[in-house]
């Protein structure tokens, strides 16, 4: 019986260990061995352990976005799942939010909180020499990613200190925004002002992983004299007295 106890005690020993190996696992090991399973994220510059990493480089279906700091839930690997709270922070974007990988290989993010400037979508947009102002916030309810494909995504946006400067400068209230995945795998979605400005914004969008496209009807409130001057300047006049703007453009690359 002793060579039978020494055998069932290096045993155990032998999963102590590897418990432990697994408990203090390198990121970089992880990752290496386990990338592949990251779907349309890549990660570069990884330090730390599986349950708390750190990333110098994110990218996103081959868009760089900046760091990525995690801290995973040990549970959920039970389940086949590895599920993190993550914070993701660059140039342009500041988001922070819980994210999962499902055994079938997709990725799920919940309510994912994120801020950009407003300035970010001049790059995509043919705005000439003016620069967009303020800063563009909100957050993604959910969403789910399966290779390019995008489902299940819903969630708002506000536009603050919503403004335009260059040759002229021209300030509005805050712009509001829904959105919500599409059956083609776009995302599509409703804008329109806060009611409090002399400006009125009624619009729709539609963004693809290559292009968007988007288009709204403008028009002055209470009569505001300065921004029906604006509006003769923009789009198309229309016989009601609203005018028309449509837009089309790359997707947001990231810097």
């Amino acid at each position: 019986m002793r060579p039978i106890k020494i055998l069932f005690l290096l045993a155990v020993l032998a999963l102590v260990a590897a418990g432990v190996s697994f408990w203090m696992l390198p990121a970089s090991v992880a990752i290496r061995y386990g990338g592949k399973f990251l779907g349309p994220v890549t990660l570069s510059g990884v330090s730390g352990t599986l349950w708390d990493g750190h990333a110098d480089g994110i990218s996103v279906l081959g868009r760089d976005v900046g760091e990525l700091d995690w801290h995973a839930q040990k549970g959920a690997l039970l389940e086949g799942r590895f599920v993190a709270d993550v914070r993701i922070k660059g140039a342009d974007i500041d988001a922070a939010g819980a994210m999962t990988r499902n055994r079938d290989g997709s990725l799920q993010v919940h309510d994912m909180r994120f801020s950009v400037p407003a300035e970010l979508l001049a790059s995509s947009l043919d705005v000439g020499d003016a620069k967009l102002l303020g800063t563009i916030s909100g957050v993604v309810t959910q969403a789910k990613f399966a290779t390019s494909a995008l489902s299940d995504a819903q969630g708002d946006a506000r536009w603050t200190g919503a403004g335009v400067t260059g040759p002229s400068e021209a300030r509005f209230t805050d712009m509001l925004a829904e959105f919500a995945s599409q059956p083609d795998g776009s995302l599509g979605g409703t804008v329109r002002d806060d009611g409090n400005g002399n400006l009125v914004v009624d619009g729709t969008f539609k963004v693809g992983f290559a292009a968007f496209d988007g288009q709204a009807t403008l028009s002055a409130r209470n009569d505001d004299a300065q921004v029906a001057e604006m509006l003769r300047h923009i789009g198309e006049p229309q016989p009601d007295g609203t005018t028309r703007v449509v837009v089309h453009g790359q997707t947001i690359r990231f810097r």
